[in-house]
């Protein structure tokens, strides 16, 4: 194989599954289906060609720019698909080529949940449930020694440690501190990188929120009373599971 075969179809793989995850996530919190009916502009509504579609390069052409009325589209689009080429093609410089490929695969599943949790404080259980589908198979590519009683023990063991922590704090105070999704969620990361890395993914993700913490309201000096700490979760993991 080639040396620039596989970053290059990464890249490219990456960039289109990034189109497609933009156009989710625009979508789909507005209760629009993303399996049937074409792109249109926000501002003017004309549906988009084909050819306007092109992850990255239309963009770039257009200037951002609806081809029909010349208003500006957003930045989103582009960065959720250079997020996605950088996602998939960063396990290279650290994995042989096979477990590259999973920690990609990985990341390009997690990337929607980051996405939505972030903007939405939203975990969808669908997709929570592929990513749990998928554990068992691309989970293979990304760590082959790992055992079924490993992943199995993970996919419990992450639920019910943070529904344990979800339903304590709830009766201690009264009210929700943390989502539904994230105990689901961290069960289906336990599929994919076994019960052992449960306990440093979830100190990444706390490390992960309080820097952001910091960051917000020392620097920007802004503060939010809620967190989306899925996110955090599925950065933690990922990282883990390409540099660890």
């Amino acid at each position: 194989m080639p040396l620039w075969f596989l970053p290059v179809n990464l890249a490219l793989l990456g960039a289109v599954w990034g189109s497609f995850i933009a156009a989710l996530c625009s979508r789909w919190p507005n209760g629009e289906s993303i399996s049937t009916g074409r792109s249109r502009c926000g501002e003017c509504a004309s549906n988009i060609a084909a050819y306007d579609l092109i992850p990255i390069i239309s963009f770039v052409l257009l200037k951002g720019k609806c081809r029909a009325c010349g208003e500006k589209i957003g930045a989103m689009p582009l960065i959720v698909e250079v997020v996605a080429i950088i996602v998939g093609t960063f396990p290279i410089l650290f994995l042989p080529p096979i477990q590259a490929i999973g920690a990609a695969v990985f990341g390009w599943l997690l990337l929607p949940l980051v996405i939505l949790d972030w903007r939405h404080f939203w975990l969808p259980d669908r997709l929570i449930i592929l990513l749990a589908i998928a554990g068992p198979l691309a989970g293979l590519l990304l760590n082959p020694a790992l055992t079924w009683f490993d992943r199995g023990l993970g996919m419990v063991a992450g639920f019910a440690t943070l529904e344990a922590i979800r339903i304590g704090f709830k009766r201690w105070r009264g009210y929700e501190g943390m989502g539904a999704g994230d105990p689901k969620l961290f069960g289906a990361l336990g599929i994919w990188v076994g019960w052992q890395a449960l306990p440093i993914i979830l100190l990444g993700a706390s490390a992960i929120g309080l820097c952001l913490i910091l960051v917000t309201r020392t620097t920007l000096k802004q503060s939010r009373n809620l967190l989306p700490f899925g996110s955090y979760l599925c950065g933690a993991a990922y990282l883990f599971a390409t540099l660890a």
